[in-house]
């Protein structure tokens, strides 16, 4: 009886997962990015899909096709709109580009470029309280990301979801490209959080204390 019980149990999930309407398909863009919803189109211009909101409100969207890496659906076949050609700039075949993806995609969620982020930090306050820089301090945010171009970007530890990627060329100008931006844009709030912090200590606490300050 058990090993019956068993077979009936294994039959009846295959048969409601194979009924389940709302199996998610996947669009995977060439930013990495993967939208979950039901594709109703695609066509060599775009793919169209239904966008659903948090307050339950579904509305159609496409995206231009040249955009899109592949469409899997919700039985898992997958249909592949990139193709290799350095005409277009895809330098790169499908195999490559999954890993560059992959990259991306590790990037935009591991990948937590700290020190960076706490220099710019020290950089804005600092140089604001020392320097007593008031309108000029707007220039200190730009300028320091400007910086954050140049430094290699370094894969976070514990970033990397599969292993097999690792000392991959691909995968790493994928996760560097992601990450790079990552650096850039986090950096320069940081910025301007320590110039608003150096702009506040300098005008709340130093300049006062200061002789012939009114």
């Amino acid at each position: 009886m058990r090993p019956l019980t068993v077979f009936l149990t294994l039959a009846t999930a295959v048969v409601s997962l194979a009924q389940e309407p709302n199996a998610p398909d996947r669009i995977l863009l060439m930013n990495g990015e993967i939208v979950r919803t039901r594709v109703l189109g695609q066509s060599t211009l775009e793919v169209r899909y239904q966008e659903f909101g948090k307050n339950g409100r579904v509305k159609e969207r496409s995206e231009p096709t040249e955009s899109v890496f592949s469409v899997t659906d919700s039985l898992g076949h997958e249909r592949i709109w990139y193709f290799m050609d350095t005409a277009f700039g895809n330098d790169l075949n499908i195999e490559e580009m999954r890993c560059f993806l992959k990259g991306e995609q590790d990037a935009r969620i591991g990948h937590r470029p700290r020190w960076p982020v706490w220099g710019g930090f020290v950089v804005g306050a600092g140089a604001t309280i020392a320097l007593n820089l008031e309108v000029n301090s707007l220039f200190l945010p730009p300028l320091y990301g400007a910086a954050m171009i140049l430094p290699r970007v370094h894969v976070t530890k514990g970033s990397i979801t599969d292993l097999t990627m690792e000392g991959n060329e691909h995968y790493a100008y994928g996760y560097a490209k992601v990450g790079k931006s990552k650096r850039i844009v986090r950096s320069m709030l940081s910025t301007a959080a320590g110039v608003a912090v150096g702009l506040a200590v300098r005008q709340l606490i130093i300049n006062p204390s200061l002789p012939g300050y009114d």
